[in-house]
């Protein structure tokens, strides 16, 4: 049954993530293809980059079948061999976290190294943006409103655009 399954619903391949250009942060948003959760989180991502384009670049990977184990596992040991200060609770927490969707941040140190930082799921996006951006600035309208309400189980949250890579640039141009 899995080499059918392969057949009409192949695991695909996430694109690259190269350095982020200096002063920039990448936020990243992996699940499943088919999640409400996940469609929110991509939403609050996409809404940041657009507010902020100077600031904040994108990259996402969604892939129902891919995502977890392979894809989840394999962030993480990325993360945890990177990132060196994480404490051992902040470790086993990141190691015990299997949900959808995935979220962290890559920016790129003084000595050109990338620096990835876990965040969290949805929720723990959202608490972030809301504590980042000003409630007062119009600019984040749009970000607050998404982080401050529950996804819901509408068609457009559940079958949100999971083909888009982002903003990053993953190629040599």
């Amino acid at each position: 049954m899995s080499g059918f399954l392969s057949k009409i619903f192949p695991i695909s391949v996430p694109l690259s993530r190269p350095l982020v250009p200096d002063g920039t942060t990448r936020i990243c948003v992996s699940g499943f293809g088919f999640s409400h959760h996940t469609g929110r989180a991509r939403a609050v991502a996409t809404a940041i980059a657009e507010s902020y384009p100077e600031k904040y670049e994108t990259w996402f990977y969604f892939d129902t079948r891919g995502f977890r184990p392979t894809f989840l596992v394999n962030i993480k040991v990325e993360i945890i061999t990177s990132d060196d200060s994480l404490s051992n609770e902040s470790e086993k927490n990141l190691i015990d976290l299997m949900s959808s969707p995935f979220c962290w941040f890559e920016e790129t140190t003084t000595d050109g190294t990338k620096k990835m930082t876990p965040i969290g799921g949805r929720d723990c996006l959202c608490d972030w943006a809301v504590k980042t951006f000003d409630e007062n600035d119009t600019k984040n309208e749009t970000i607050l409103s998404l982080c401050k309400s529950e996804p819901d189980r509408s068609w457009k949250e559940l079958k949100f655009d999971n083909t888009t890579p982002g903003t990053t640039k993953s190629t040599v141009e």
